[in-house]
């Protein structure tokens, strides 16, 4: 190894993934296992499992990937019971998601995500995720020549800046556990054959996963959750039978609050602008444009309505209506606002714009 890759890094040596201690001690990169995925398994009600996963650079420019398992009922034996499996020590310096499966999502995961947040070299875009079924099922398989912790954080960046996700992280997700009038939500991922795919997002009740959305739900959400967002694409149903296909979508989302803590109506503004890139029935025109508008409409003012009579249904509000609220407010009251939240009249007013670029088929 020479001078220049044998470069020192800081790296924690506390428990792994999920120490209080501010203990940080120099480390050479070569010397240790770094661990860029972990994921979080019940083996019962007291005692769950721990998958952590490194990656390993063969000679030849190829990684495979070293799973190693940790059963606990304490988080912070993990780095030890670890250690005694591998010849380097294990490091959390580099991790890039962090996997949760549903049982223990559906029980509490803020301890966990405390603890993780209190690592000094885990940083705060670390992602989440919840895994439908077991953590450890997503973190088993190779993921063609690439670092499983990698391909895993990318797919759900990817889908973040497609569009097709709202913005989360570690950061995102403590803020919204901590703010008063919201509540956190992380991407839902499923284990495919020797893939994952994301599946929708999942909803908290503080810390506790009490719902998700189905695929088709995903649009409408991001347009909900976000301040602006933009889509790569977007089909729509026009009429019974045709339909069009859109890209290049952005949304901006405003509020109209007239009575702040009081149970009359709020309405969500959502402004959309879209450019048509394929029609089904080959005609072009104003007509038809107009037509794909108020179809987009219906279709969006639906979804997002049917999710929001679902989260107050549930008292939760992953859209942050009650921090909307909260900032209009002297006197805010939580405690009143929760009570008076799932009676509130909320409802979406979407106003779209399709550009016609003459790609019809």
């Amino acid at each position: 190894m020479t001078k220049q890759r044998k470069v020192l890094i800081l790296l924690s040596t506390t428990g792994l993934f999920l120490s209080g201690c501010m203990n940080i001690q120099p480390k050479i990169l070569d010397d240790v296992n770094l661990a860029t995925a972990v994921g979080y398994d019940y083996v019962d009600d007291k005692t769950f499992k721990a998958t952590a996963v490194t990656p390993r650079y063969l000679p030849d420019k190829k990684i495979v990937n070293e799973t190693f398992t940790s059963v606990s009922t304490l988080s912070k034996e993990i780095r030890g019971n670890i250690n005694q499996q591998t010849e380097k020590p294990m490091v959390s310096g580099k991790i890039e998601v962090v996997l949760y499966s549903e049982k223990i999502a559906k029980k509490d995961i803020t301890k966990i995500i405390d603890n993780l947040q209190r690592d000094p070299s885990i940083g705060s875009n670390v992602n989440l995720a919840v895994v439908e079924g077991k953590a450890e099922k997503a973190l088993v398989q190779q993921f063609g020549n690439m670092d499983k912790g990698i391909f895993i954080s990318n797919l759900i960046v990817q889908n973040i800046e497609n569009g097709f996700l709202p913005k989360t992280n570690l950061h995102l997700f403590l803020y919204a556990y901590y703010s008063e009038g919201m509540d956190p939500f992380l991407p839902l991922i499923k284990p495919v054959g020797n893939r994952v795919s994301i599946e929708g997002m999942a909803f908290f009740d503080k810390g506790k996963y009490v719902y998700h959305t189905k695929p088709e739900q995903n649009f409408a959400f991001t347009m909900l959750a976000s301040r602006n967002s933009r889509s790569e694409a977007f089909k729509v149903k026009v009429g019974k039978e045709e339909y069009a296909s859109l890209y290049n979508i952005s949304a901006k989302r405003t509020f109209d609050i007239h009575k702040p803590m009081s149970t009359e109506e709020i309405i969500i503004n959502l402004k959309v602008d879209a450019i048509l890139r394929e029609f089904s029935s080959g005609t072009e025109g104003k007509p038809v444009i107009k037509e794909i508008e108020k179809a987009m409409i219906k279709e969006i003012e639906k979804q997002s309505n049917k999710l929001i009579k679902k989260f107050q249904s549930l008292g939760i509000d992953p859209i942050g209506i009650g921090n909307q609220v909260r900032t209009r407010t002297r006197d805010w009251d939580k405690k009143e606002w929760d009570k008076i939240y799932p009676t509130i009249k909320i409802k979406t007013k979407v106003k779209v714009n399709v550009l016609e670029t003459g790609v019809i088929e």
